[in-house]
């Protein structure tokens, strides 16, 4: 196999399987948004993120649902992998992989082999607030830690001891008691009877500031990136201010690193 080390060429690779995604969404009438750093290098600087490598998207739950009973999604070059699709996949989102690739991640194992892939994240409803997204925080770390099978950490001392404490539970407790948690947090809002914030509440990285006001979905928007249009949450600067407070300006540069570690090759 030939590894893949250029960034620009994976960067390339995953806007493909971005495309896939937005062809399959469009035929169907699947909403979507750009998200995250994605959303953020779209808005700043209408293509990727220079230093970024991954590609995240936000669908609201209704739509996040109906894709993942999509037969078509799944080609002979992009699959699909999801809970509600392969029992053993790991983790409580899904992920669209470009199967020409393989993908080995420095030490998680998700359950089933991947290929360079883009992220794909359900919109829910927080139904209880600071509590709750600090409580999925604390689930989301739990999967990460069960999916790590080595133990790393810059910290020394107790914290050290802390971390490796929580490493040891978690995988005794696998990552099925923990998504099993998130799935209880995500049927929770759907009792909500009118929502007032929504956000990623299966993979909570920011603690409060996923709440986010329900409008800021409500429609949608064109953005570029990469030469061409993709859809953002209408409020999309409410939903980047919220994350990334003042994200206009480029963090200075021994933090225009990528916070990813994975290795790549052509099958």
């Amino acid at each position: 196999m030939t590894e893949i080390t250029n960034l620009r060429e994976i960067q390339l690779l995953e806007l493909g399987i971005l495309q896939h995604l937005a062809d399959i969404c469009r035929k169907h009438g699947i909403r979507f948004f750009l998200s995250n750093g994605t959303l953020l290098g779209a808005v700043k600087y209408g293509k990727f993120i220079p230093w970024d490598d991954d590609v995240d998207i936000l669908m609201p739950r209704a739509d996040y649902d109906c894709l993942m009973h999509l037969p078509d999604i799944d080609t002979a070059c992009y699959r699909l992998f999801s809970q509600e699709r392969m029992p053993a996949w790991r983790l409580p989102f899904a992920k669209l992989c470009d199967m020409r690739t393989e993908k080995r991640e420095t030490s998680a194992n998700f359950g089933l082999p991947t290929g360079l892939d883009i992220d794909i994240f359900p919109i829910d409803v927080w139904s209880g607030g600071e509590r709750q997204a600090r409580r999925c925080g604390l689930w989301r770390r739990g999967v990460s830690a069960a999916v790590e099978e080595e133990f790393t950490t810059p910290r020394t001392g107790w914290r050290r001891l802390v971390l490796y404490t929580f490493w040891c539970i978690s995988h005794c407790l696998g990552s099925r008691f923990f998504c099993q948690r998130i799935a209880s947090e995500v049927r929770r809002g759907q009792e909500a009877k009118k929502p007032v914030y929504v956000g990623c509440v299966v993979w909570s990285l920011y603690g409060r500031r996923e709440l986010l006001a329900a409008e800021v979905f409500l429609d949608k928007t064109e953005v570029m990136f990469e030469g061409k249009c993709y859809p953002a949450p209408v409020g999309y600067d409410r939903y980047l201010s919220s994350l990334y407070g003042n994200y206009r300006p480029d963090p200075p540069p021994e933090k225009q690193i990528s916070h990813h570690h994975f290795r790549v090759w052509y099958r």
